[in-house]
């Protein structure tokens, strides 16, 4: 691969995702760290190098490093994955419980040319926000059944940590009521994936530093900056402000999570799917419709128990 390709897609890159160029910072000092202290695999002596990954040590055996893990280099998986499907990093060594990765050292100097061009003055806001209050037992009372899924997601609420959690489940299955009970609850809105505009989530994040985000319909972001966005706050609870001379990082100190509803799983970005806990419901029989409608009818509107029979015989009868 040519020079300029690889510039060209180290910028794409850069460009598509907000924490890029942290990301590209670490894997160029992790690599030249790593090569730099490598040691042959069979005597533990000094090597030389003679290509990118083979190397030949003073005792005269021969060898291919095994690489470095996404953790060791400090980004996560999703990115390094985005690297190599892009072609800027190898895999040298994959087993059921790793992967190893390795730079050539012609996309090391690529990074180097970018980050010379795109590194500028950083400053950083950090978001004091007070912790929401632990969710009650009954807080999903009004939902009929479903109690494995209501339980998790109480857990995911009073969690210490950012767990996200994605429901994903046909029409009439409760998703949008659960997300509707989680807003009015928090006192946050939600948020449609599909219609948020370029500056969408980031501006969002920024003006209502959200403890608890809730997004519908996440099978329809298509908005490559709002998954950017997303991504990065999932991932390290901090987003990229980017002004006219410099970039701002906001970062909350505090358990930022996320719970989002979608009809199906395949159209969510893979990287976008890691990153959250899936729960599958399955659609209402029509007895379970059928308490619904009379649960809601008289505990929540107030409607008399003979009319409200009357009512849901209608919408499950005639309605359909």
């Amino acid at each position: 691969m040519s020079v300029s390709k690889v510039v060209d897609k180290l910028n794409a890159i850069i460009s598509k995702y907000e924490d890029a160029i942290a990301y590209l910072e670490k894997i160029r000092s992790k690599w030249l760290e790593y090569k730099s202290n490598f040691r042959c695999y069979t005597c533990s002596s000094k090597v030389q190098w003679i290509d990118d990954f083979t190397y030949k040590c003073e005792n005269g055996h021969e060898g291919v490093v095994l690489g470095v893990e996404s953790w060791e280099f400090g980004v996560p998986p999703w990115f390094m994955r985005v690297l190599r499907d892009n072609g800027l990093v190898e895999v040298l060594y994959k087993s059921r419980s790793s992967t190893c990765y390795g730079v050539r050292d012609s996309v090391l100097s690529a990074i180097e040319s970018v980050l010379g061009v795109k590194r500028e003055v950083i400053r950083e806001e950090i978001i004091e926000e007070t912790p929401p209050s632990p969710p009650p037992e009954e807080l999903f009372s009004d939902i009929v059944g479903l109690e494995d899924v209501k339980e998790l997601i109480l857990n995911v609420l009073r969690a210490n940590k950012p767990v996200h959690l994605l429901i994903i489940g046909p029409p009439a299955s409760a998703k949008t009521m659960i997300l509707e009970i989680l807003a009015k609850y928090y006192n946050v809105p939600i948020i449609l994936a599909g219609t948020s505009t370029r500056a969408g989530l980031r501006d969002f994040i920024v003006e209502n530093r959200p403890l608890l985000m809730i997004i519908d319909e996440l099978d329809k972001i298509e908005n490559s900056h709002d998954l950017s966005v997303l991504l990065t706050w999932m991932e390290s609870q901090r987003i990229v402000v980017t002004m006219a001379t410099k970039k701002a990082y906001v970062t909350c100190p505090s358990v930022c999570k996320v719970i989002a509803a979608a009809n199906r799983v395949d159209r969510i970005p893979s990287e976008l799917l890691s990153r959250f806990i899936v729960v599958k419901l399955k659609p209402y029989t029509e007895e379970e419709v059928r308490e619904i409608c009379l649960n809601i009818l008289t505990r929540r509107e107030g409607v008399e128990r003979e009319l409200a029979e009357t009512i849901t015989r209608a919408v499950i009868e005639k309605l359909k």
